[in-house]
């Protein structure tokens, strides 16, 4: 069913995530905690499509199949790591997303640097076997696709957005992209959860 109007419009955030688990479980935690009268958070998996221009042309595909759900003036954002894109690939990708007014929400080397930013400000480039590590330093028990994750560590958001904002301003000053292989270690998961808090207000 298409979705009725009232005197403030509902619109709805599309969020398409890769097949991995951990950014799903983070979101959908997320989209029950953060409680928007006037958005609708609806989280979707690109189910075994996993590369970046890939993933685009998935929520590109899926939301022209549900054009009854679907509103222009909606906000529809695309997250995934940096596995083996190349930057070419990247490149590709984010012009693809301009073009359909799609924001890219870019980790490197994968979103688990996210959630490491809520500890500390760690700038070494690293593999995600290294994140995976690192989190089991400050959280003990971690692991991939824990359910549990965005509880564990909500309370630190604003920390891990310090951190997030504070290692791209240091790419932007040395001329590095941040949809880059380049910015190992890096995310962009703050402008969606700084979006949100937006429309808290």
């Amino acid at each position: 069913m298409a979705r009725k109007r009232g005197k403030k419009p509902t619109n709805t955030l599309w969020i398409f995530c890769e097949g991995e688990k951990t950014e799903i479980n983070y979101f959908n935690k997320l989209k029950v905690n953060e409680r928007i009268s006037r958005m609708n958070i609806k989280v979707q998996s690109s189910d075994k499509v996993t590369d970046a221009v890939g993933i685009v042309k998935y929520a590109i595909s899926f939301l022209k199949n549900k054009k009854r759900d679907f509103e222009r003036d909606d906000l529809i954002y695309c997250v995934f790591d940096r596995d083996s894109n190349t930057n070419q690939h990247l490149e590709q990708a984010l012009k693809l997303a301009k073009l359909n007014n799609i924001q890219i929400v870019f980790s490197n080397p994968c979103f688990e640097y996210w959630i490491l930013c809520h500890f500390e400000y760690f700038i070494a480039s690293c593999s995600p076997e290294d994140m995976i590590r690192k989190l089991k330093e400050r959280l003990g028990d971690y692991q991939k696709n824990d359910s549990g994750i965005y509880k564990k560590t909500k309370d630190k958001i604003e920390t891990a957005i310090t951190h997030a904002k504070k290692v791209k301003d240091k790419y932007e000053k040395e001329g590095i992209k941040i949809i880059s292989r380049e910015s190992n270690p890096s995310t962009y998961v703050f402008k969606l959860i700084e979006k949100i808090s937006e429309l808290k207000n």
